[in-house]
Order: C-alpha cells, then sequence, then structure tokens
C-alpha cells in the first residue's frame, strides 16, 4: 500500500454528511415508549430515556402537512397499539414531503401494513436481537439514513452495529467482485487493502476514534492479518481450474466479513493495540478461516 492510497482511506473515512438525520418515532403507549427508549439506549444526550436526536409523537400529534413533515428525515411508525388507518395520512405526508419511512411490524399483521400503505422494505420485523434473522428496526433507520448513516450511529449507538454490519457487507461485496474479476497475480491487493482500511476507518469513527495518518498506520496491522486470505485466494486457482475466479471471490467475501467482525470487537474493547484485543482479532479470524474448504484451511496453515 502507498501512502497515497493511505491518505485516500483516511479522507475517505471523513467524508460523509456531518448532519445527524432528524428521527420521529410515532406510536401510543408503552410501545412508543419502549422503542424510544431502545432507540436512545446509551447515546451521550440521553434525558429520561429519549435522546435529543429523535422526537416522540402520538399519531393524533404529528403533523399531516407535507411542509411540517419535512422537519423530520426519517419517521418510525410503531405498528402495535396504533391503528393502520391513523397511520396512512403521515405515509402520505411523510412520502409527499421525500422523507423516509420505516414501519416496525412485529406480529403477523399483514393487514396493518397494506392498509397504513406500507412497502415491504419498509417494514422492520424487530429490534436488533429480536427479529429471528428479519429486517430489524435498526437496520431499517440505518438504510433510510443514506448518507447520514455514519453521523446517526455515532449519535445514537444503538444503531452503531447495524451501521457496522452495512458497512462490512458492502465492503466484503466489492472484494468479492474485485477477487473474481482481476486475473493479474497480486494485482487485487492494493484495492482490496484500501477497501479494508476504508472499512475499518468507517468502524473506528461511529466508536468515537479520531480518524487521521497516524490512525490509519495502527490500524495497519489489524487489517495486514487478512492478507494471508487475499494470499490463499490467489492460490486457489491451483486447486481448481476455471473456477479459481470464483474461489478468489468467496475469499475475498470472507477475508473482509472476518476483518469487519475483529474491527467490530476491536473497537468494542476499546480500540487500544492490547494483548487481550489481539487475541479477539485472532480468534475472529479463526473461525473465519475454520469455515473455509478443508484443502484451503491445510494451504493457510501451511503458509
Amino acid at each position: 500500500m502507498s501512502i497515497s492510497k493511505i491518505f485516500k482511506a483516511v479522507t475517505d473515512a471523513r467524508s460523509g454528511d456531518p448532519e445527524v438525520p432528524r428521527l420521529c418515532v410515532v406510536g401510543a403507549g408503552p410501545e412508543l415508549t419502549r422503542v424510544t427508549r431502545a432507540l436512545s439506549a446509551r447515546a451521550a444526550d440521553e434525558t429520561g430515556g429519549i435522546s435529543a436526536a429523535l422526537d416522540a409523537l402520538s399519531p393524533a400529534a404529528f403533523p399531516q402537512d407535507e411542509q411540517y413533515a419535512a422537519r423530520w428525515d426519517i419517521v418510525v411508525l410503531v405498528a402495535a397499539g396504533s391503528a393502520a388507518a391513523d397511520m396512512a395520512p403521515i405515509v402520505r405526508a411523510v412520502r409527499g414531503a421525500g422523507r423516509q419511512v420505516v414501519a416496525l411490524v412485529e406480529a403477523p399483521y399483514g393487514a396493518w401494513i397494506d392498509a397504513a400503505g406500507i412497502f415491504d422494505d419498509e417494514a422492520a420485523r424487530g429490534l436488533s436481537g429480536d427479529h429471528a434473522g428479519a429486517p430489524s428496526l435498526e437496520d431499517r433507520v440505518v438504510r433510510a439514513a443514506g448518507n447520514g448513516a455514519a453521523a446517526l450511529a455515532v449519535r445514537l449507538p444503538a444503531v452503531r452495529r447495524a451501521y457496522c454490519d452495512h458497512v462490512v457487507l458492502a465492503n466484503a461485496s466489492q472484494n468479492a467482485v474485485i477477487g473474481a474479476v482481476v486475473i493479474i497475480p497480486g494485482a487485487d491487493m492494493p484495492a482490496m487493502t484500501a477497501n479494508q482500511i476504508r472499512m475499518v476507518l468507517k468502524i473506528a469513527a461511529v466508536y468515537g476514534e479520531q480518524i487521521g495518518f497516524d490512525r490509519a498506520l495502527e490500524i495497519l496491522s489489524v487489517v495486514g492479518t487478512a492478507f494471508v486470505f487475499r494470499t490463499l485466494a490467489r492460490q486457489a486457482l491451483d486447486f481448481v481450474p476455471g473456477f479459481g475466479w470464483a474461489l478468489k471471490g468467496a475469499v475475498g467475501f470472507t477475508a473482509t466479513v472476518a476483518l469487519g467482525e475483529a474491527a467490530i470487537a476491536y473497537f468494542e474493547a476499546g480500540a487500544p493495540l492490547q494483548i487481550s484485543h489481539m487475541q479477539r482479532i485472532s480468534s475472529q479470524l479463526e473461525r473465519a478461516r475454520s469455515r473455509l474448504p478443508g484443502f484451503m484451511q491445510r494451504r493457510l496453515v501451511s503458509g
């Protein structure tokens, strides 16, 4: 990796919309309180269980005029305890204002979704850790936030993991393509590494780490552990002639996901390069290695 590429990775990690998207949670009774507290959890500005980054309103209190609905970037509708007929005008007002709608529909409320006018990609099936693999509210909010997702993840730690998962998946997908289409041996290394540095720096930023050139150099010690996976990916051509491109793409994806998971664990542990933290990173990468085919594991161990 050249110094210029590291500088560019730092610049890319710093870029983005610094303005925090404004949220409004619309619902009724205990369910409104539960969702508002869940989204506000661990926020530095939390007061009485609610972060200043969001508002909480009943359906009757939400303005149905598009001009006033536009004050919020994302409107979260809580289905439980609220009638679909009360939510439908809100959905129309928010969409008319060009803003995003997310609906938390935890029970099989197919009729509620249709009556409220909610699209499938706007529906969340539960809060984080309580949705059995279906889209979570945090994931839907991150996607609705677009370029403002990083700023929102800094302000609302409750959506931080969903944001990091989104960043990891996006970079892993890019590296899968790079690994599959780049034919010249070694030519994929700079592009994959640059992607991984940007990924780790973006994760670092939402955990409150200062993003600078010196920080990038420190993080390179973490990124460097993924080189062994890319070396293995290039060697895959020797094992399966004609299909090595597919293995290169798969290993590029797996290596980036493993590195992303390790980075998340690293920053959740407090970020300094201590032995215990590096051991956690090593265990993350070991789990990723164990998912590889047997012959690739043997090559990885033998070097």
